[in-house]
């Protein structure tokens, strides 16, 4: 069923992408280029509203035939349509990006309420002892505002980087086939098996219209609720099963080139809800490097994270550290390069 799924979703997915280009094309989801832009002509920017229905109506369908749906999936999936209508009124017309930031912490913070007993579980875990005994009575306030934190912060790392040919394809890929492999191990829930199949299949398929010259890119519309989605595929996995450095390794790249383009414009006084194109990787573009050259980087590493988060499991501290290094390396490879 696994390879049908496969199959099936890439050829359908493939066929709607590339069918409905020229439909963006003339629609008001265009993405003109600005001065901070990394394309030179306008393209179409409405994939995600595509790529997201395709994802909930497989996940639904397959989870319905499996006999494995649940009220929790359903309640997500909600969720990720709410952002995902909002995500498209911004493409169409801007909306404020404290607005934005509300809704997402609400649909976070209500998704992580419906785990409430596995939190329990985490907080009375020997994992939670380094808080003090004179914080204790706070362990659930501080879990809950720490994992809401770093699920809105993954949303945003997908929309802050989406903004180059092909790179949210190459991410979510690589964590579609991490997570597909610890479903396989019976280490997570065999839920995540066919939904990170899913996300497999949809994400070849937009790499095929994605990559470097894109044809198409994923807009707002795709790359928050894609976001959400990986947010809850990380934070529920991390509270269920309490590995957490094998899931930082695989989103390494997004996790650093963002949170260090972050507290740098923090130092510099910059209004970090302002649109920027100070990420290492729109550095690199800007200096003459084409899309093609920087993706292969971005994708060797991608590949050698996969391989250190699967180590991690067993290795989680030397795992951690050269996954770090590695892409601390591209990073400063990134920022030091003279223009072409």
């Amino acid at each position: 069923m696994s390879l049908i799924i496969i199959i099936v979703l890439y050829l359908v997915t493939s066929l709607i992408l590339k069918s409905s280009i020229d439909f963006f094309k003339n629609s008001r989801l265009l993405d003109v280029p600005s001065e901070r832009s990394n394309h030179n002509k306008p393209k179409p920017k409405g994939a995600g509203l595509i790529l997201i229905p395709l994802i909930i109506f497989a996940t639904l369908l397959v989870f319905f035939l499996e006999k494995t749906l649940n009220n929790s999936w359903l309640v997500i999936f909600g969720f990720t349509l709410i952002l995902t209508i909002i995500s498209f009124l911004d493409d169409l017309k801007s909306i404020s990006s404290r607005v934005r930031l509300i809704f997402q912490i609400f649909c976070v913070l209500s998704s992580l309420l419906l785990f409430k007993d596995d939190l329990n579980l985490l907080i009375e875990s020997r994992i939670l002892n380094f808080i003090s005994y004179e914080f204790s009575s706070l362990k659930p306030i501080i879990v809950l505002f720490f994992l809401t934190i770093v699920w809105v912060w993954i949303i945003n790392l997908f929309n802050f980087m989406d903004g180059m040919d092909g790179i949210t394809s190459v991410q979510v890929i690589s964590l579609a086939i991490f997570t597909n492999i610890l479903a396989i191990l019976d280490i997570i829930e065999i839920n995540f098996l066919y939904f990170s199949l899913i996300l497999f299949a949809i994400f070849m398929a937009f790499l095929t219209v994605n990559k470097p010259p894109a044809k198409i890119f994923l807009g707002d519309v795709g790359s928050i609720p894609i976001g959400f989605l990986v947010g809850f595929l990380v934070i529920y996995n991390v509270i269920k099963t309490g590995l957490i450095i094998p899931f930082v390794i695989i989103i390494m790249y997004y996790l650093l080139d963002s949170t260090i383009t972050l507290f740098k414009r923090i130092l510099n006084g910059e209004n970090i809800f302002q649109a920027h194109s100070n990420h290492f990787y729109q550095k690199i573009l800007r200096k003459g490097f084409s899309h093609n050259y920087v993706l292969r980087k971005i994708t060797i590493l991608n590949f050698l994270l996969l391989l250190l988060s699967m180590a991690s499991i067993r290795f989680p501290i030397i795992s951690v550290a050269l996954a770090t290094i590695l892409t601390a390396i591209l990073l400063m490879y990134f920022n030091s390069r003279k223009f072409k």
